[in-house]
């Protein structure tokens, strides 16, 4: 409505102007009067678009710098995301030896297979004692928690008369030697490793047998109880 009443009054101004122009002067130039402020009207109704057109973009700029674009998490982060999600693997738990000599003899295996180890970076010892005396170490280590867990006192006492006497015996007095002497009594040495190691083969072939028993054993109980039973 605002607009529509400048234009109105634009209008009849333009016409008032024209009628005094055409009375005073030549009336081609009444006739460019409204020409004139036909211009002047246009410009006006311009103008204001502008203004308002320009705060208008303003906020919007202001906007769009406090809020900045939202960045989509990437494929790296995302996948160290699962990865934290994830629960650790448990860490694998060796069998607590409760018998304090069995615990005595183990901790003894530990401080030997050091000091082959020890020996073997020094270059004091060949690769063929280290390996052989490493695996009959770990099979040790491997094999007197599960004899041990049998409950059988006889096994137990071959078991530390195999570390505290065999395996002491064999490899102890070999490391004291010098290089040379060690060269020479090498053979010594791994003859002894076999032997400790057939010892302990017979005492797990002895549970075995002695295991196999008991299951036959059973076995007949069971039998003899559905005879019964039938």
């Amino acid at each position: 409505m605002n607009a529509l009443k400048k234009n109105a009054a634009i209008a009849i101004g333009v016409y008032a102007v024209a009628l005094v122009v055409n009375g005073i002067t030549s009336p081609y130039i009444a006739m460019a009067v409204p020409v004139f402020g036909l211009l002047i009207a246009l410009s006006w109704k311009q103008r204001p678009r502008k203004e308002i057109n320009q705060p208008t973009r303003e906020p919007e700029l202001q906007q769009n710098t406090q809020n900045p674009p939202i960045q989509q998490p990437s494929a790296a982060s995302t996948a160290q995301a699962s990865l934290a999600s994830k629960p650790a693997p448990a860490a694998v738990i060796p069998p607590q030896v409760l018998d304090p000599e069995l615990a005595s003899a183990l901790e003894y295996i530990g401080i030997i297979e050091d000091m082959i180890l020890l020996e073997g970076e020094k270059n004091n010892l060949d690769d063929e004692i280290v390996q052989k005396t490493l695996a009959l170490l770990s099979r040790l280590n491997r094999l007197i928690p599960d004899l041990m867990a049998l409950g059988d006192s006889s096994i137990n006492h071959n078991i530390l008369r195999l570390v505290r006497k065999d395996l002491n015996s064999t490899i102890n007095p070999f490391l004291r030697l010098s290089g040379e002497a060690k060269r020479q009594n090498r053979r010594l040495l791994l003859d002894g490793i076999k032997d400790v190691d057939s010892k302990l083969t017979f005492y797990t072939k002895t549970l075995e047998q002695k295991d196999l028993m008991e299951l036959h054993t059973k076995a007949e109980l069971i039998q003899q109880r559905y005879r019964l039973t039938d």
